[in-house]
């Protein structure tokens, strides 16, 4: 293709008015096209594509024909997030994420890895990665988490977080983490919402009584329990249950000829 013919390609393409995000995904694709808008271009350089700023500083450039395709993004950009999140969905992985932030690295090398069908992939700090562990963990299966180690997907089975380091238990072992580490790893369950019931305000104002739940005593039934005075703001008592105020949230007990021991004083529920 001739200079001439490539500037007419170019400005052609400007006024197509291609958003960022629809040029980035080109680029990703590898595609040997002339592409640009007001803000972005890509183009062929020898034997790799790159994106490049109207003004010609380089965001990224990759190389798509190699057996292991890869990219590599600059990190001090404003387009960073973009690239960076659009990458991530292509399969296009950083692996040595942490090592090139500690190197002070212009650019961050991402290369392409297999994403399991039906996963959603993350690169976050692993803060993140141990509170969305934290939130659905009771209800997670055991393939629904996968952190990405030494280039496969292991199965998440425990998270621990104590003192700044995350301690985290796989097929493959534990691995220790700091909170501030960027972790890649994919989940497939835990985004669903749950269903939320909408209720009319006037249907609300209506009701005369309220939802009683298990936890919830009008009064309690002081014909079969014993709560000493000095125990009565942490534990109430019902036919053959206790409700005790603990620092992480409140317990519910239930049963019959229920004993529970608190500062040594004895509550007894017959």
């Amino acid at each position: 293709m001739g200079a001439t013919d490539r500037i007419v390609g170019l400005l052609f393409t400007m006024k197509t008015s291609i958003d960022n995000t629809a040029l980035v995904k080109k680029f990703l694709q590898g595609g040997e096209s002339l592409l640009a808008n007001r803000e972005l271009r890509v183009e062929q350089a020898l034997n790799e594509t790159q994106l490049l700023t109207i003004q010609g500083t380089i965001l990224a450039k990759g190389r798509f024909t190699d057996p292991l395709a890869n990219i590599v993004i600059r990190l001090d950009s404003d387009y960073w997030e973009l690239i960076h999140q659009l990458a991530l969905e292509a399969s296009f992985i950083p692996l040595t994420i942490n090592q090139d932030r500690l190197a002070g690295a212009t650019f961050i090398q991402h290369s392409y890895h297999s994403v399991p069908a039906g996963y959603q992939i993350h690169c976050q700090e692993a803060s993140a990665f141990w509170k969305r562990w934290w939130l659905n963990h009771r209800k997670l299966q055991l393939m629904d988490m996968l952190l990405l180690h030494n280039n496969r997907w292991y199965p998440v089975s425990q998270m621990l977080c104590d003192t700044g380091s995350i301690y985290v238990k796989t097929w493959r072992g534990e691995q220790v983490l700091y909170i501030t580490d960027r972790v890649v790893w994919l989940d497939r369950n835990t985004q669903e919402k749950r269903k939320q019931i909408e209720v009319n305000r006037h249907q609300a104002r209506a009701q005369a009584m309220p939802i009683k739940y298990p936890y919830h005593f009008d009064q309690p039934d002081r014909s079969h329990c014993t709560v000493p005075a000095d125990l009565a703001q942490v534990i109430k008592a019902g036919k053959d249950r206790l409700l005790v105020k603990t620092a992480v949230g409140i317990v519910l007990i239930e049963g019959q000829n229920l004993t529970c021991k608190l500062a040594r004083k004895l509550t007894q529920v017959s």
